[in-house]
Order: C-alpha cells, then sequence, then structure tokens
C-alpha cells in the first residue's frame, strides 16, 4: 500500500499552445483524420461532418498511451475527467498524464465524449499531490462500494475564482492573484487512463482517431493548436 504523500504544487509554463489563449480558447474537435498534410488537416467527426485547420510550426503533437493506476505519481500533471461522487469527492471518467505541465490548469465544466457520445462531467487539470490505492483505507458505508475503486488521488491547481466555497474555473481567466483548489478524486477500475506522450508530425496519418484543439480564426479556417493521436489502437478518450 502506498501512504498518502502530500507536496507542495508546482507552477508550470505551457510547452505547447495547448493551453490555449483566455480571450480565445480553443474548440475541442474529435473524430478520424481524413486527410493531412503539411498545411491543414482534415478531421470527420462522429456525426459525419468534416472539418479543416490550419497546421503551423506551432502545433504540437501528441498520442496516447495506456497506463495503470499504480504507475501514476505524486507531481504528475493529469487531466481527470470526473462526475459528482459521495461526500465532497469526484469519481474519475478517465484520467490523461500530461506532458504540457500547467496545460489548461484549473477545474471547470467539461463534455467528454465516450464511446462518441457527448456527456456532461467536469474536467480538473493540475498536480498529483497525494496518491493512496489502497480501497480498504478509504470510509465505505459497504463493502461492494469499496471494490468499486481501485484508488484515490489528491490534485491541487489553480483556479480562476471561488463560487460556492470551490476554486472552479481557469487559472488564467483569473481577475487578480488565481485560487488554489483540492480534489479528491475516487478511480474505479474500468477508467481509462493513458499518457499522453510528444510525438511527430509524421505520426499522424490518415484513419487514426484524432483529438485537435483548434483556434478559431477571424477569416477562414481555424488553426490546430494541438492534435492528440491514437497509438496501436489506444485511443484518446477525453
Amino acid at each position: 500500500m502506498r501512504k498518502l504523500s502530500l507536496v507542495a504544487a508546482v507552477g508550470f509554463t505551457l510547452v505547447a499552445a495547448y493551453a490555449g489563449a483566455a480571450d480565445s480558447p480553443p474548440a475541442v474537435v474529435r473524430g478520424t483524420i481524413a486527410r493531412i498534410d503539411a498545411t491543414s488537416v482534415s478531421i470527420t467527426r462522429v456525426d459525419g461532418t468534416t472539418m479543416t485547420a490550419l497546421l503551423g510550426a506551432t502545433t504540437s503533437f501528441g498520442v496516447v498511451e495506456r497506463r495503470h493506476f499504480q504507475q501514476i505519481n505524486s507531481t504528475d500533471y493529469v487531466g481527470i475527467t470526473s462526475v459528482p461522487g459521495p461526500h465532497d469527492t469526484m469519481t474519475a471518467k478517465e484520467i490523461h498524464i500530461i506532458p504540457w505541465k500547467g496545460a489548461r490548469e484549473g477545474s471547470y465544466p467539461w463534455d467528454h465524449a465516450p464511446g462518441g457520445a457527448k456527456a456532461a462531467g467536469n474536467t480538473t487539470n493540475g498536480t498529483v499531490s497525494g496518491v493512496q490505492d489502497d480501497p480498504a483505507a478509504y470510509t465505505m458505508t459497504n463493502a461492494s462500494v469499496a471494490a468499486a475503486s481501485v484508488g484515490q488521488l489528491k490534485v491541487t491547481y489553480q483556479g480562476a475564482k471561488i463560487v460556492d466555497g470551490k476554486c472552479t474555473g481557469h487559472a488564467a481567466e483569473a481577475v487578480g492573484k488565481p485560487c488554489s483548489g483540492l480534489a479528491t478524486v475516487d478511480v474505479p477500475p474500468t477508467t481509462p487512463i493513458v499518457a499522453i506522450v510528444p510525438a511527430k508530425p509524421s505520426d499522424a496519418k490518415v484513419g487514426l482517431t484524432v483529438i485537435a484543439m483548434v483556434v478559431p480564426q477571424p477569416k477562414g479556417e481555424g488553426k490546430a493548436v494541438s492534435l492528440i493521436l491514437e497509438k496501436n489502437g489506444v485511443k484518446p478518450v477525453f
């Protein structure tokens, strides 16, 4: 059993443009690559429509690799899609270990898309400050609840403002000093856990599942600031 190990959250700068600007947040485009060259990518969405976005020297590329709960470490930067859980906790739906530390830091609504169908939820991007993988140590009402979790994470993050006693929003949107938040996240055994690993433009190929962050442009096509790609059959799911 790993004991809870609390460490101070560390501030990070974003390596890629994935974080987006506060006044021009990226749109999330999920689908399959239909066409790609050095200047643009066309993505066929789940609903059958196709959109095209420009690529450039600042576009970042990543692929996803499967991870296990025991591979999550304190100080990892993560993005966790969740729904409300009992006793002021969250229940993880997806966990991503993110190499771009500081990317979209905060806690805010997120329409994740398991199986292609969008579902309401919340995402918390922050630094893991505690990992506990002993379900028996939790306060549970019965054994069946204990069996529903493989572990619990504590995640610290910077947000924009305090709402109902909780730090919410993107840190980049804060007026004045960002607030600090702490999320307690229960992780069921069925939760997909992946690491986003930096990749090359040549890794983006027709037919791969992709999640693109696209910044709208005043005129014409949007610009893709990042592409997160399928690798070896492991698909991005956030």
